[in-house]
Order: C-alpha cells, then sequence, then structure tokens
C-alpha cells in the first residue's frame, strides 16, 4: 500500500479544570450551543425530518435541550437502502482512500473538540473532564483503528510449494448496524460505526435517544469530511419501532451493540431466527454491563484505596458499564478506608456540571433516577444494610443523586449482585479473601475487576486467579478509564461477546478474511526446454 502511517499517540485529555483558556474556549462553545435545536436524521446524505418529535431533556435542568425524529419503520427501511446503495463503491474504494478519509475527519474532530464537549456536558449531564475524557478516547479510536487496519492490511502469509499466498481483508456483505448508549456518547457512540465504515461497510446508525445532539455532531464532521452519501446512515427514536425492519432484513451482516443485557439478548435472538432467511451467518459484537469488583487487602494504604473507590464508582455519575459498584474488602482495613471514605466525600460536590468545581451531575433520565433511587431506599430501609455515605436525592430541578455507600451484612443481596449503573456503591467485608472471591464467582458479569496489596505473595497467589472473574483486571489501580491501545475494552460472561475495542483484533469482527494462492509452474506433457526428454 502506498501509504506512510506511524503508531498513533494517545490523546491528552483536555485540561479544563487546570486550564483557564481550555476552561474559557468550552465556557464560549457552551454559549454558541443554539437553542431550539431540531436534530435530523441523515439517510443517504440528506436531512430527514419525520412528522413526530421526540425531546431531549437537560438532566441538570429538566428543560429540553433539544428535539429530535421519532423515526418510523420506513425511515429504517429508507436508511437500509441508502446504506445498500452506497455499499458497491465504498468498498471498493482502496484501503489507503479510507484511511485517508478517516484522517481528514480526525482533523475535524479534533477542531470542534470544545463544541463536542460542551454540547454532551450539556445535553448529557456530564462534567468538563468527564467530556474530555469521552472526547479523548473518541480521538485514540479515530487514530488508532485505520493504524490497526493498515497493519492487518500488511499481514504476510507463508509461500508453499512453488505457490505465494496473499490475505485479502473484505468488507462484510450487505449492510451493518451500530446501536450507541447514552453514557459515553463520544467515545463509543462515534466509534461503533466509524470502525465498521473504515473497514469498507456501509452503517445504520442508531444512537442514543438521550444523545441526538451529540451524535448528530459526528454525522456534521463526517459530511464536512467528504464522506460519500449512504456510507453513515443515522435515524433516531425507540428501538422497538426503528430496529426491527433492520434486525429482521435478510442483509444485515453484523450488529455493533453497547447497552443492557437484556436487549442484547433481544437482538440475538432476531439476528439468528431460524424463520427469517439469510444467506449469511451475521456477526453480533455487543457489550453489555457490569458489576465490577474492588478487592482490598489488609496490606494497603487505606487513603489511596480510598481515592481509588471514589473515582472508580462516581465518575460520571456512575454511569459506567465499569463502575466499581462493588467493594469487598480485608474486615481488618475496612475501618480506615471507611474513615478515608468519609474525609473524601467530605469534598466531594455533587451539582450543576457546567460549573468548574463539581465532580459529579445528575443521572441521565427519569427512568434512571427511579431505578437507582429504588435501590437506595430499600437500601435504608434494610437491617442488614448500613449507609456509609450519602443516600439523599432530589428531582425537583435537575435528577441528581448523592454518591452513596453501602455496608452490606447479608451473604446474597441486590446491591451486591445488582448491576444499578448509577452513583451506588456497597462494601461486603471478609474473613478470608477465599469468600470474596466465591461472591464474585456468583455474579455472572465479567467486565472490570481489581486487587489492590502491598503485599505480593498476596498478589501472586490471587491475581491469577481473581484475573480469571474479569476482561478487563487492574492491579492498584481503580476498575475504570481503560486507554485505547494500552487496555483493550470488553468483558465475557453476561457483560458481552469480548472483541475487545481498543485493539486490532476488534477491527477482524468487521472484515471478512479472504486468502488468494497463485501455482507458479505447470504440469507438461513432455519435460525439457526443447521438448523431449533428455
Amino acid at each position: 500500500m502506498n501509504l506512510s502511517m506511524k503508531k498513533p499517540q494517545n490523546q491528552p485529555l483536555i485540561p479544563y479544570v487546570a486550564d483557564d483558556a481550555e476552561w474559557k474556549s468550552y465556557q464560549h462553545a457552551l454559549e454558541r450551543i443554539p437553542k431550539g435545536f431540531d436534530v435530523p436524521m441523515v439517510i443517504g446524505g440528506e436531512e430527514v425530518r419525520s412528522s413526530d418529535r421526540m425531546e431531549s431533556i437537560d438532566p441538570s435542568t429538566g428543560e429540553v435541550f433539544c428535539t429530535t425524529q421519532k423515526a418510523t419503520a420506513k425511515d429504517a427501511e429508507n436508511a437500509i437502502a441508502a446504506a445498500l446503495k452506497a455499499k458497491e463503491s465504498w468498498a471498493a474504494l482502496p484501503v489507503e482512500s479510507r484511511i485517508q478519509k478517516f484522517r481528514d475527519l480526525e482533523q475535524i474532530l479534533h477542531e470542534r473538540r470544545h463544541e463536542i464537549c460542551a454540547v454532551t456536558s450539556h445535553e448529557c449531564g456530564y462534567i468538563a473532564m468527564e467530556s474530555s475524557g469521552g472526547w479523548a478516547e473518541m480521538m485514540d479510536f479515530i487514530r488508532f483503528n485505520p493504524w490497526y487496519y493498515f497493519q492487518l492490511n500488511r499481514t504476510d502469509l507463508g509461500d508453499g510449494d512453488r505457490e505465494t499466498n496473499t490475505l485479502k481483508l473484505r468488507s462484510l456483505k450487505g449492510f451493518t448496524c451500530a446501536i450507541t448508549p447514552f453514557n459515553f456518547p463520544i467515545a463509543i457512540g462515534y466509534n461503533l460505526p466509524t470502525v465498521m465504515a473504515l473497514c469498507g461497510n456501509t452503517v445504520v446508525w442508531k444512537p442514543s435517544s438521550d444523545a441526538p445532539m451529540t451524535s448528530w455532531m459526528l454525522i456534521k464532521a463526517i459530511q464536512d469530511a467528504g464522506f460519500p452519501p449512504g456510507v453513515f446512515n443515522m435515524i433516531t427514536g425507540p428501538g422497538s419501532q426503528t430496529m426491527p425492519p433492520v434486525l429482521s432484513h435478510p442483509e444485515i451482516l453484523c450488529v455493533n451493540f453497547t447497552g443492557g443485557f437484556d436487549t442484547a439478548r433481544n437482538i440475538s435472538h432476531e439476528l439468528f431466527n431460524r424463520e427469517t432467511k439469510r444467506a449469511h451467518f451475521p456477526r453480533f459484537v455487543a457489550e453489555t454491563g457490569g458489576k465490577d469488583f474492588l478487592v482490598a487487602d489488609k496490606n494497603v494504604d487505606p487513603w489511596d484505596i480510598a481515592a481509588s473507590i471514589v473515582s472508580g464508582a462516581f465518575g460520571r455519575s456512575g454511569q459506567k458499564c465499569s463502575a466499581n459498584s462493588l467493594v469487598l474488602a480485608d474486615k481488618r482495613i475496612w475501618p480506615d478506608i471507611k474513615a478515608a471514605l468519609v474525609e473524601q466525600m467530605k469534598a466531594f460536590k455533587t451539582g450543576n456540571p457546567l460549573q468548574r468545581d463539581v465532580n459529579m451531575g445528575p443521572v441521565i433520565n427519569r427512568q434512571a433516577f427511579e431505578t437507582i433511587t429504588g435501590f437506595i431506599k430499600r437500601g435504608k430501609e434494610d437491617p442488614n444494610v448500613s449507609l456509609v455515605h450519602g443516600g439523599d436525592f432530589s428531582s425537583d430541578k435537575g435528577l441528581f443523586i448523592e454518591p452513596t455507600i453501602f455496608e452490606v451484612d447479608a451473604d446474597r443481596h441486590e446491591l451486591l449482585s445488582v448491576e444499578i449503573f448509577g452513583p451506588v456503591t456497597a462494601v461486603k467485608t471478609y474473613d478470608h479473601v477465599d469468600e470474596a472471591i466465591d461472591l464474585i464467582r456468583e455474579n455472572t458479569y465479567r467486565l472490570t475487576g481489581a486487587v489492590c496489596s502491598e503485599d505480593e505473595e498476596f498478589l501472586a497467589k490471587y491475581v491469577p486467579i481473581l484475573a480469571e472473574l474479569a476482561g478487563n483486571f487492574y492491579v492498584n489501580r481503580k476498575t475504570t478509564a481503560a486507554v485505547v491501545d494500552q487496555q483493550p475494552f470488553g468483558g465475557d460472561g453476561a457483560s458481552g461477546t469480548n472483541y475487545k475495542a481498543g485493539g486490532a483484533w476488534y477491527l477482524l469482527q468487521f472484515i471478512s478474511q479472504a486468502t488468494i494462492t497463485r501455482r507458479h509452474w505447470r504440469t507438461h506433457r513432455d519435460p525439457g526446454i526443447w521438448g523431449w526428454a533428455d
């Protein structure tokens, strides 16, 4: 390939809290967000609006942030048709041409960094540094995925006896679909559709209804980068209306999904329904949830462990699939960790995420608020549960829940096993670490986990055991903040298909591999150059 590519470097976060100039740029971007914006769908390169609208509510204020389209089954069918129409010419482009187009997109997404972060903070209730983290991770995906793709296309196969072999990485037949969540609307929301298009596929994209403007900003950047119409087709609205025509279509070849476990199971059922006639086996890439654990040995620094818990449990209001919602601590060290947690939470501020000194904003929507506060109410009434910190919540203006830490004195409890997906973490103490391991094994999630100890003998014995119970496992650090190319991310069990976004292997799910073998000799009737035998 006539292309020069060096391995990318990871994108640093935008230091909004520490850098006055960056904070000023962010504030300017917030001021420029249009009021009453109606987010269109984009199908075949054209903006499409429907007769019905949906409101995207700012979870910090309860006010309408923007409106978007409530797509119909017909809109979904049109998006499929546009994707199929664009497929042949997009897939036929040389690999280097598609890579270069993504380098064009990279520049636009970098230039619009403050606008993207501002919209996400406002629309989804994330503090500036959380939005910055999502943007930086997205930039890593946009840079590393083309480099991975480049390296995969340079794979050398061995030669046979008078034969040479080459590997051809083809796009999948038909079209692909991306279904993306609210909690990482930039990092995951932008990565899922773009990585499939990079590999030569065309995409029907259904982003979260809680992040339509954030999602539209990617489509706008794609248009401004000059991508052909139909490569990306964004439809908005409830999945119950938009997804049936997509999932039942005979030419869908892959669904790339991040969301809930039950939804993933439903998608899988539709894709592999025996009654649907298909010429191909569809691919299904899923990342779902987690009940992510941190095991604390008695030989730890309590202040350090407390800081890891606070950051891992309450970043992005606990709305991370990797959030540390389960702490298993040695009884001998728990009182000291508990004291450190209480002390550190005194400086933790929950409030308007657009303010510079706030550590955590609201949760995403009313349904999430009711679910999370239901766990808190039941925990506060349970005699087997004691409140360590927090427990307050209010929805008078915004959907704010105080970071909540419970200590559970029971072997089995919903706080120890259910993914809450909010700012609630449960602590269970143990006499021997085997008790913690047994509890973790009872959970079906296998996403992230951590163990903390200064005792190397302890780590040597238990890291191999605990590492089997998580797709991403950490030693002496928190359960969140995987970095592209450093910690490719994903889990198995009820946490997903574990194809590891942020690594080269992930791209193989969106590629059809072919080998081409050429023989370099012939069988002749008469041997010898002159036509007769020697």
